[in-house]
């Protein structure tokens, strides 16, 4: 991977821990981006997921 796809990765918010990971396992550039934005929509559906369970049990008393 040269660095302009290194720096890309870092803008799309990888961490560098993140992409020596991936890179060790051998994802392409696009990959690791398509698994950084997976990564995210799923801690968005874990939040939704938590906020309508305490929603349930504040109006079961």
């Amino acid at each position: 991977m040269n660095k302009q796809d290194h720096d890309e990765l870092l803008k799309q918010g990888l961490t560098q821990k993140e992409i020596d990971s991936l890179t060790q396992k051998g994802f392409t550039k696009e990959e690791m981006m398509q698994a950084h934005l997976y990564n995210n929509e799923i801690k968005k559906g874990s939040n939704f997921i938590s906020w309508l369970v305490d929603i349930i049990t504040w109006l079961i008393p």
